[in-house]
């Protein structure tokens, strides 16, 4: 496992890669001035600079996506939501032809491994923002959607 950290507008966060694939990012108060000496976590980082400023709406970074069959199927969807955009939590239930399943997705959306890159923030209530388990927050939540916003 290798691991890095950036500063980013919403805090630090701590990238973690195996075997080429990132598996997770992780929100976190430390931050580490260590060595990147993997291509993938050195994409990562330099694709999550570019896209913090405003220059990168498609990550090439590759992925371990984890978690139940169901999961999956969420986060795969969840990687289809334009830059920029947001969509209900129903609406993904409909997408993996589990239209009665919004609460679900809202909770595999909280167990997301890999946050920004599968955009997980992009998915909203009916009548509100909804949850959002990283960083600060909801108002982590409200600062991705607006620096997407922005930048269209």
């Amino acid at each position: 496992m290798k691991i890095a950290y950036m500063k980013t507008p919403v805090g630090n966060l701590k990238i973690s890669c195996h075997d080429g694939k990132i598996t997770n990012i992780d929100f976190c108060d430390e931050f580490l001035d260590l060595e990147v000496n993997d291509k993938n976590l050195s994409l990562c980082i330099h694709e999550l600079e570019l896209y913090f400023q405003g220059k990168l709406i498609n990550f090439t970074t590759k992925i371990n996506i984890v978690g139940s069959e169901f999961e999956q199927k969420v986060y795969k969807a969840l990687l289809e939501i334009p830059y920029g955009n947001t969509v209900t939590y129903k609406y993904i239930a409909d997408k993996i032809d589990s239209p009665k399943a919004a609460r679900a997705v809202g909770n595999a959306n909280s167990k997301n491994k890999i946050p920004i890159i599968i955009p997980c923030h992009r998915v909203v209530g009916v009548s509100n923002l909804g949850g959002y388990s990283g960083g600060n927050g909801i108002e982590t939540k409200k600062i991705l959607l607006n620096l997407e916003k922005s930048y269209l």
